[in-house]
């Protein structure tokens, strides 16, 4: 059983197709068929059957799915580790959000290398909206991340505190309040940060609790874009306090809610029976600098 005969595997139970997977792979169907026969030789069992739907894995075909992606992560791993014990640097794929990074700046990031020159880094940004579910499992070892995203077979760790606040312009009728409830929002002209697709903003959720639809006039992906919303055309916009105290727009107003929404930024890695070196120091070196930066770590 090696690794390529696995990633064959995993993308045809996932395409439920040999074609399709083929496609994906850039290689012939019959190529992929012969591959995926002689895993079944290898493993002495049947893993897929044609049913109605495409190609379905067998019960031995979903325990070895079950178990592919992992065997896949580790193979990956021992060559990282060889090739560091051989002389060679072990790249740390890194994706973080955008709005992270008021909690950890990019030279904090970079200053792991510095730290550890055995280590390269490759770093990826993605808007907050964005779902890093399927990329992350891919390509990425480890994440810091806003709000506690749906990632399968990861270690998530809260790392800092923040919450949804309202923003205003000075001039707005609110402005004179440090807090205001989610009923005073009611006949507001909501600008909201955008969220991945099929899901609703929190705040939208917490409206409806308190028996009304929030009028959202725009979802926003750029809090500078919300910044002009709100001083141009006097919409209240839905942010995060971290990212706006972080920018310190001195033209408007950050109001606290009273109904407290979380909205917090996590450190996300890779479920594995023995973490990397290099994702170890890296966990370790991101929860030191923000333990040095508020005083401690922030649980809940």
């Amino acid at each position: 059983m090696n690794k390529d005969a696995l990633e064959c595997f995993i993308k045809v139970y996932e395409k439920k197709s040999v074609t399709s997977a083929a496609k994906d792979l850039f290689i012939s169907p019959q190529g992929l068929s012969k591959t995926i026969k002689l895993l079944e030789l290898d493993v002495e069992a049947e893993l897929f059957f044609r049913g109605p739907h495409g190609m379905e894995a067998t019960d031995c075909g979903e325990l070895l799915y079950a178990r592919a992606k992992h065997l896949c992560y580790l193979m990956d791993d021992i060559k990282k580790e060889i090739g560091i014990m051989s002389g060679g640097k072990s790249t740390l794929n890194v994706l973080v959000n955008f709005s992270t990074t008021p909690s950890v700046p990019p030279d904090i990031l970079f200053g792991f290398t510095n730290m550890y020159p055995q280590f390269q880094m490759r770093l990826r940004e993605f808007p907050d909206e964005y779902p890093i579910g399927r990329i992350f499992q891919e390509e990425f070892d480890v994440g810091i991340v806003l709000g506690q995203q749906e990632i399968d077979n990861c270690e998530i760790e809260l790392i800092q505190l923040c919450e949804v606040v309202a923003v205003v312009s000075k001039k707005h009728r609110l402005a004179g309040k440090d807090e205001i409830s989610i009923m005073e929002l009611e006949h507001e002209q909501l600008v909201l940060k955008s969220v991945e697709k099929g899901k609703e903003h929190s705040l939208i959720d917490k409206c409806l609790e308190h028996g009304f639809t929030p009028h959202v006039v725009h979802e926003f992906s750029n809090v500078a874009t919300a910044h002009i919303l709100c001083e141009e055309s006097g919409y209240l916009a839905i942010s995060v306090d971290l990212v706006e105290e972080f920018y310190n727009n001195e033209n408007l107003k950050i109001i606290r809610l009273i109904e407290k929404i979380p909205q917090n930024i996590y450190l996300v890695s890779r479920k594995r029976d023995i973490q990397t070196r290099a994702v170890s120091l890296f966990l370790s070196y991101i929860k030191n600098y923000i333990n040095e930066k508020t005083g401690h770590i922030d649980v809940e």
